[in-house]
């Protein structure tokens, strides 16, 4: 489980102000990623980095609730973690109401645990295989 520490470091890891257009030219501005206390902080930054590429021109932070003005709040939903394997899907919520979610996605390794790397290839899975509302 993750302690508030490590969630206050994540928030503010990811707290990303960032100019341009999004990719699709979405008005999006704010994009929330909201977790709870079993998201690892590597995943955490992982899809961070991630939404900071999908979203170029919106600002991109972290939150372990959802909180108001966001114009696009997504959240991990994990279906099972282990040391050396993880599987779950990104759902999301946008401001207007619509919400979806993606398929489940799973990421393993044979020969030790999960790193830091993968659980980036993970999460540049997640968000390639997640349709967002743009």
């Amino acid at each position: 489980m993750t302690s508030p520490g490590d969630l206050s470091s994540c928030s503010g890891a990811i707290q990303l102000l960032i100019t341009g257009t999004a990719v699709s030219g979405s008005p999006l501005r704010t994009v929330q990623l909201q977790y709870s206390g079993s998201l690892q902080l590597p995943l955490c930054k992982a899809l961070a980095n991630g939404l900071q590429k999908t979203f170029p021109g919106a600002t991109i932070s972290a939150a372990d609730r959802q909180q108001t003005g966001a114009d696009l709040t997504l959240r991990f939903v994990e279906q099972n973690q282990a040391a050396d394997w993880i599987s779950g899907s990104l759902a999301w919520q946008h401001s207007d109401g619509r919400s979806g979610q993606g398929p489940v996605i799973e990421q393993s390794v044979m020969d030790g645990q999960l790193t830091a790397d993968d659980l980036s290839d993970f999460a540049g899975k997640l968000l390639q295989h997640t349709e967002f509302p743009l």
